[in-house]
């Protein structure tokens, strides 16, 4: 309904009328009959109409102007003081805090006897205040098929970022998250060797437990090298200790999403909030970062912190005499090795430095290759989406150049009753 319609309604014009005639000196009374109206009726518009003079006759909002539901100013303020005290992290109890809306309910919670507001009413203050990044909308992508993690220990993403500290000294941090519980587990190291990848995962196996798959990226220190058909030794170690292992797409960072969003928030309350000179100090602070990242602290889309979320489960810790009495050299044993990647327009796909033509069918999709090594073959299978049925799209003799040898006994019974993680 257009303004003019609304300045013209019958009410309105019905009172416009009443002013006017007796303004022109029509009694009251005489308005009054010829408009069906009373006089005090009348009255109270002409009344209207001296203390008005630009009135246009419209009734008021009935609207109320109470709302009882409404966050009144003074909660408002809190969000507000309580998100900067955040971002400060002055205090000890907070120094590794996020400055998100859950963080702000639960220190709502510790400082005030009132309810705290709801996790979307805090996040409308902080938009309106201008404290909130809007996240970019993802693009719609093919398919990727991912490994089930239902219960702790089932799949473990291990993934290397770099820092520089003063004096131009770098720090190599291997991180490893569950990604059923986003528990964690951290080492800092001077180099990215598969040497030191490997003492990584046998201290986070023995922190964590031993997982049924481990997942990596494309780095040469968790692939091996540039040769083709060559298992390394991060691959290895994990055949050894049967465990499968798992590949990333090449290039997609956001596959690996749960040890991403733990490095985002390790650089951001970790490495952006210390000053650290040696070393040796990175270890240190390190230690005390995870023991709050594993109690207080609950990850995006978690319902509960790391440590909860593991209560009750039976986790396969590794003895320290069993990571200590490894064999110089390991050798192949049986297990299977995983890798998801995305077809190229010509229809071929890449794994251990060899190409295997695909289809260009499937360009710009995603396929699931498998490496038996009990059997010497790799099978490359297809899922068109989540819950459908896979489909072998070919098999491959993989000839690789030792012999396969069996799992140890002691590691092999850690994953018998498991529940497995990889369908193909």
């Amino acid at each position: 309904m257009s303004r003019t319609t609304q300045s013209d309604h019958k009410d309105a014009q019905l009172r416009r009328t009443a002013v006017k005639r007796y303004r022109a000196g029509i009694p009251a009374a005489e308005v009054a009959r010829q408009l069906h109206h009373s006089r005090s009726w009348i009255y109270k518009w002409v009344h209207y109409r001296n203390q008005h003079p630009w009135t246009r006759f419209r009734s008021a909002s009935r609207a109320s102007r109470r709302h009882p539901n409404r966050l009144s100013a003074k909660s408002e303020r809190r969000i507000v003081r309580l998100r900067q005290l955040l971002m400060r992290h002055r205090q000890p109890r907070l120094r590794f805090a996020s400055v998100g809306a859950r963080s702000i309910q639960k220190e709502w919670c510790r400082r005030y006897p009132e309810p705290a507001p709801s996790l979307s009413t805090i996040q409308r203050v902080l938009k309106r205040h201008y404290l909130t990044i809007q996240a970019p909308k993802p693009s719609r992508r093919a398919y990727r098929p991912h490994p089930l993690a239902t219960y702790p220990n089932a799949v473990h993403a291990t993934d290397i970022i770099t820092r520089w500290i003063t004096g131009g000294e770098v720090v190599q941090t291997f991180n490893t998250v569950d990604i059923y519980s986003n528990d964690a587990y951290s080492t800092s190291h001077a180099h990215k060797t598969a040497a030191v990848a490997c003492d990584h995962l046998l201290q986070t196996w023995q922190q964590l437990g031993v997982p049924a798959v481990a997942q990596f990226d494309n780095e040469s220190a968790f692939s091996g090298g540039n040769h083709p058909w060559v298992l390394g030794k991060v691959v290895r170690l994990c055949l050894y200790m049967g465990i499968e292992v798992l590949f990333i797409p090449l290039g997609e960072a956001d596959y690996n999403s749960p040890v991403e969003t733990f490095n985002h928030l390790w650089a951001q309350r970790f490495w952006g909030l210390h000053h650290l000179t040696r070393r040796r100090d990175v270890s240190r602070v390190q230690r005390t970062f995870l023991t709050w990242y594993r109690s207080p602290y609950i990850a995006p889309r978690q319902p509960d912190t790391p440590e909860r979320m593991r209560l009750g489960a039976q986790l396969y810790t590794l003895a320290a005499r069993e990571a200590t009495s490894l064999p110089s050299r390991l050798p192949i044993c049986v297990g299977r090795v995983h890798a998801v990647c995305r077809v190229s327009p010509e229809g071929q796909v890449r794994f251990l430095n060899q190409s295997f033509r695909v289809g260009t069918r499937y360009c710009e999709r995603y396929v699931w290759l498998t490496l038996e090594t009990a059997h010497r073959r790799l099978r490359i299978w297809y899922q068109v989406r989540a819950g459908a049925p896979w489909k072998r799209l070919k098999t491959v003799e993989a000839p690789l150049s030792e012999p396969v040898k069996a799992v140890p006994k002691r590691f092999a019974r850690l994953h018998a009753a498991r529940r497995p993680s990889v369908r193909p």
